[in-house]
């Protein structure tokens, strides 16, 4: 049968390979067999149409202890040749010139989406397993989950590590969801010049050896100063909060300083000319707390990526047990609602994007 995602076929198990980029170690394939074996395959594996596995090594390998000849597959075509090449490597033959950050990047972006139309197809299958799932089984999501080494991230989040692990061998999804925002606001049409000359420049460093997180820095200090530019440019701020965002942005631009230390003066910048602009005009409704507050002002794409790359992997730097003691109710609260407005947020999102394709 064919589809939206590809075609979907029986193959040969002797004519399909796991790149040797994927963990080899499929550690124990016990329950992941039984599961097979009662139920069969509630999820078939994602291949390219040489043969080569991208999504389901271990089903794949459970299939082969199993001593079955066939396994149903999802054929993804479309694929880039570069991409096909990368596939086709052997880690213990490679002699090809290393990628450079920006090929890294279009690699990995191509790869990213091969992931995350499978993860919606994960989650289609999971749906229809729920009814073993009631009855003592297993759905049909943990024949899909990733190796026992990876962290237990969301489908977003588990799309991004597969696709970083098979570009670079590592979970380097940070680095180069980076080079990725660098390259977006360079192609942004509704960013000011000024930062989009500035992304093309970060870029070509990257491109000739320069690594990532210093251009990270430098742009999330651009950034800034394009926020201080706004406010400075906007009649409707008191001359007193235009004036003062005028002489921060002159003072960071003046500044020497390091990258790291850039961005922190920047923000600082912001900061303060954020606090003025608060006491000088009249105290705003705030907009997620009040249902009948009126349409809330829309933000930019641009503003978006920054908050969101900015809260990447926030979790991980945060103590649980720590936060449970600390946080009082009304805190928790407000954290547990902004998540579940996140939550429908992101559903919507996925529906439009959906949509539009």
């Amino acid at each position: 049968m064919s589809g939206e995602y590809g075609l979907q076929l029986d193959r040969a198990l002797d004519s399909l390979r796991i790149p040797d980029r994927f963990r080899t170690d499929f550690g124990d394939l016990g329950p992941l067999m039984q599961s097979m074996r009662e139920r069969g395959l509630l999820q078939p594996p994602t291949i390219t149409p040489e043969g080569i596995v991208l999504i389901g090594g271990r089903r794949v390998a459970a299939a082969r202890e199993l001593g079955w000849r066939t396994i149903s597959v999802w054929v993804r075509s479309g694929l880039s040749d570069r991409v096909g090449r990368l596939l086709a490597e052997h880690d213990d033959h490679i002699t090809h010139k290393p990628l450079n950050l920006i090929e890294e990047a279009a690699l990995y972006r191509e790869l990213k989406t091969v992931f995350a139309e499978a993860a919606a197809l994960r989650q289609r299958a999971s749906r229809f397993g729920r009814l073993d799932e009631e009855n003592g089984g297993t759905s049909g999501a943990e024949e899909s989950s990733p190796p026992g080494d990876l962290p237990l991230l969301n489908e977003a989040g588990r799309a991004r590590e597969q696709a970083a692990r098979l570009v670079t061998g590592r979970a380097a999804f940070q680095k180069l969801d980076q080079v990725c925002r660098i390259e977006d606001i360079a192609n942004d049409q509704q960013a000011s010049e000024s930062l989009r000359s500035q992304a093309r420049d970060e870029i070509e460093l990257m491109r000739n050896g320069a690594a990532a997180y210093p251009s990270h820095l430098r742009m999330n200090a651009a950034l800034t100063l394009d926020q201080l530019d706004r406010i400075a440019a906007n009649p409707a701020e008191p001359e007193e909060v235009r004036d003062q965002a005028r002489k921060e942005a002159a003072r960071v631009r003046d500044s020497d300083a390091k990258a790291v230390e850039m961005e922190r003066i920047a923000k600082a910048a912001l900061q303060r000319v954020q606090a003025g602009s608060k006491r000088k005009s009249k105290p705003a409704k705030p907009v997620l707390l009040l249902e009948n507050a009126g349409a809330p002002v829309l933000y930019s794409t641009l503003a978006f990526r920054q908050i969101w790359s900015e809260l990447d992997a926030w979790w991980e730097h945060y103590d649980l047990a720590k936060l449970a003691r600390e946080l009082s109710e009304e805190e928790l609260g407000q954290f547990l609602r902004i998540v579940d407005g996140t939550v429908r947020f992101a559903d919507e999102l996925r529906a439009a994007r959906a949509d539009a394709a």
